[in-house]
């Protein structure tokens, strides 16, 4: 998970920007950059890179402990795209 954590990060300042998963905008500032859990931990996810992408801290924590694909459910109720 550090591995691919100092990835994205060392992209950053090249002018590369991660694209957050979860409202689909570039993280432009390594301060917000977080690494979500599309499974979380909490329901049984692990920490392997199939289960880890890059996300805003703000959107990490909106998104609570949903799975991936119970946020992308719940923003269609709520009639926004990611």
């Amino acid at each position: 998970m550090k591995k691919k954590i100092a990835q994205w990060k060392g992209k950053i300042p090249q002018g590369i920007y991660p694209t957050c998963v979860l409202c689909g905008k570039p993280i432009t500032d390594v301060k917000e950059l977080t690494t979500e859990h599309l499974t979380p931990l909490s329901r049984g996810g692990t920490s392997h890179d199939n289960n880890l992408e890059p996300a805003h801290f703000s959107c990490n924590q909106r998104k609570g402990d949903m799975t991936y694909l119970e946020w992308l459910l719940y923003l269609a109720r709520k009639g926004r795209e990611r």
